[in-house]
C-alpha cells in the first residue's frame, strides 16, 4: 500500500458537515500515529463499509413505515371517510337535560353525506313514534335527515344521511313524527 488510505474512499457517502470535520480529525490523528508496533509491517487495510449499515437502517425504517401505515389504516377504519363537521345540538326550553352530536363525515362521490347522530336523555317516546331530525331554513324544517327510535335508558347512536348542500340551511332540529315543534336545536 502506498500512502496513507483516503478519507474519502473510507468513508463513502457525504456527511453532515460537523461529522465529516470530526471523522476528518480522528482520520488525521491516526494517520500521525501510524499504526501499532506489532503491525509495522505491510498489511492489508480493511475498508468499512458504511454503505451497508446504512442500507441495513433504510430497510428497517421503510420496513416499520409500512408495517405503521398498515396498522393505522386497519385500525383506522380502513381509509373510511374523514370527519367533516361535529355539529352540538341542546334541547329547548321545554326540554332541558337533552344533547346531541351530529359527525356529518366527507360526502361520498355522488353528494350524500353520512352522518352519526348520537342522542342523550332523549327517551322513546309515550306513542313508540320515532324521532325525525331536520335541517332548517329561517326556523322552519326544510329537509328530513332520517328518522330514528329512541333506546329506553335515553342514549342513542344511529346512523342518517343528508344528500343536500349544507350552505341551503341555517340550523337542525330534532322533532317527534307529526310535530313541528323541537325537541333538540342547535
Amino acid at each position: 500500500m502506498n500512502g496513507p488510505p483516503d478519507f474519502d474512499e473510507l468513508v463513502g457517502t457525504p456527511l453532515a458537515a460537523g461529522e465529516r470535520e470530526r471523522l476528518l480529525r480522528v482520520h488525521e490523528l491516526l494517520i500521525e500515529a501510524g499504526p501499532p508496533p506489532d503491525l509495522e509491517t505491510e498489511s492489508a487495510v480493511v475498508p468499512l463499509r458504511p454503505r451497508r449499515r446504512r442500507a441495513t437502517l433504510v430497510a428497517i425504517a421503510a420496513a416499520l413505515g409500512v408495517g405503521l401505515f398498515g396498522a393505522g389504516w386497519v385500525l383506522g377504519g380502513a381509509g373510511g371517510p374523514g370527519t367533516f363537521e361535529v355539529v352540538t345540538m341542546t334541547g329547548t326550553a321545554y326540554t332541558t337535560g337533552l344533547s346531541a352530536t351530529i359527525t356529518i363525515f366527507d360526502a361520498d362521490d355522488a353528494g350524500n353525506w353520512p352522518m352519526e347522530f348520537e342522542v342523550e336523555g332523549l327517551e322513546p317516546s309515550a306513542d313508540d313514534r320515532p324521532y325525525e331530525l331536520w335541517l332548517t331554513r329561517k326556523g322552519e324544517l326544510a329537509a328530513l335527515c332520517g328518522s330514528f327510535l329512541a333506546e329506553p335508558d335515553g342514549t342513542t347512536v344511529v346512523p342518517l344521511n343528508a344528500p343536500y348542500r349544507f350552505s341551503d340551511f341555517d340550523g337542525w332540529v330534532v322533532v317527534a313524527e307529526g310535530s313541528k315543534s323541537p325537541l333538540l336545536t342547535t
